[in-house]
């Protein structure tokens, strides 16, 4: 009789704390290698508290009157490829249009949703790196679509590099309902390490768990996702275990397996 092979992470319970519509892929990724993620989004997103300035924005884009589409999140490009709809077709034959991708599930959501493949992505998944990456930006017309509590460090980048920016609110970024009983949690020692993908994750969460959460949270291990997110820990005195490098999923899963002492590689 086979006796089952123990798997990296068995039993190790991960609290997952990104979007709801975000985390499923981080999840059976955790599954897949034996850890028992608690699902416990502390974000979700709202559409702009102005939408006819991105409807707007979004039929110039189709006009052809930008020639850079910085996309820095996937949801940003979800919400330009469902409010371009059918104008989509006139983004792919505009030929001096290119399109920025943060990182590679962004670069992927730009060919899944909108069937074009990004001209820049940076080597460091940062937003303010794709200035970095676009050559020569003097005279250059770009639209930014991002979420409401995006830092403004690309847009000053590219002003400063001589571009004009229209940056345009895509969505909001709100706190997810409910969370109630993550303090409680926290507190009975049933979460070993908590994985925070965005400062906005981590800022909502400490909302979540309150005063009395706080201290339990400092007990666990934390892993973020890049050093912004980790910056934003520091602020609210929650020192990451780690951060992730790649700023990806599979960035997470490795500094994940490294802290427990197991090979990223195994994953």
């Amino acid at each position: 009789m086979s006796v089952a092979q123990p798997m990296p992470l068995d039993g190790v319970r991960v609290l997952v704390t990104r979007a709801a519509e975000r985390s499923d892929g981080l999840v059976q990724r955790l599954r897949n290698l034996g850890a028992i993620p608690v699902v416990r989004p502390t974000i979700a997103y709202g559409p702009p508290a102005e939408p006819t300035m991105l409807v707007e924005t979004l039929s110039r884009l189709a006009a052809g009157t930008y020639h850079w589409l910085l996309l820095t999140s996937v949801t940003a490009v979800e919400v330009v490829a469902r409010g371009l709809g059918d104008q989509v077709d006139q983004l792919r034959a505009q030929p001096l249009l290119q399109i920025g991708a943060v990182g590679p599930a962004t670069a992927d959501a730009c060919q899944r949703l909108l069937g074009v493949t990004p001209a820049a992505m940076p080597e460091r998944f940062l937003g303010e790196e794709l200035a970095g990456v676009m050559g020569e930006l003097a005279g250059r017309h770009v639209l930014l679509p991002n979420a409401d509590l995006s830092r403004p460090v690309l847009e000053e980048r590219l002003r400063a590099a001589g571009a004009s920016v229209d940056r345009v609110i895509a969505y909001r970024t709100i706190p997810a309902p409910g969370g109630e009983e993550l303090a409680a949690l926290l507190a009975a020692g049933e979460l070993e390490v908590i994985l925070f993908t965005s400062g906005s994750t981590a800022r909502y969460f400490v909302e979540q768990i309150g005063v009395h959460g706080l201290d339990a949270a400092r007990h666990t291990k934390i892993i973020c996702i890049g050093p912004a997110t980790a910056a934003v820990c520091r602020e609210l005195t929650l020192i990451p275990a780690a951060v992730a490098d790649p700023y990806t999923e599979e960035g997470l899963i490795a500094a994940l397996l490294a802290l427990k002492g197991q090979q990223p590689a195994c994953c």
